[in-house]
């Protein structure tokens, strides 16, 4: 599973690094920088989840919608 999620391509860039997971034991935090991205992930996510007999547990998933703004250096 951590290869899968380490070759993936998506995510956001923070300070010159892409970011496209946080990961604390048993818990993932998935980022997408779009609806479609995270869409993708996750149907990666379940297949190779499947592969192995796991899946993911609907009742501690949460999706949380960040909107990006621009900040203008005065």
């Amino acid at each position: 599973m951590r290869q899968v999620l380490d070759n993936w391509n998506g995510g956001i860039t923070i300070g010159g690094s892409k970011i496209s997971t946080l990961r604390f034991a048993d818990d993932t935090t998935l980022i997408a920088a779009s609806q479609e991205e995270l869409v993708a992930l996750l149907n990666i996510l379940d297949e190779h989840s499947a592969a192995y007999g796991i899946g993911t547990n609907n009742n501690k998933t949460k999706v949380i919608i960040i909107e990006s703004t621009t900040i203008i250096e005065q």
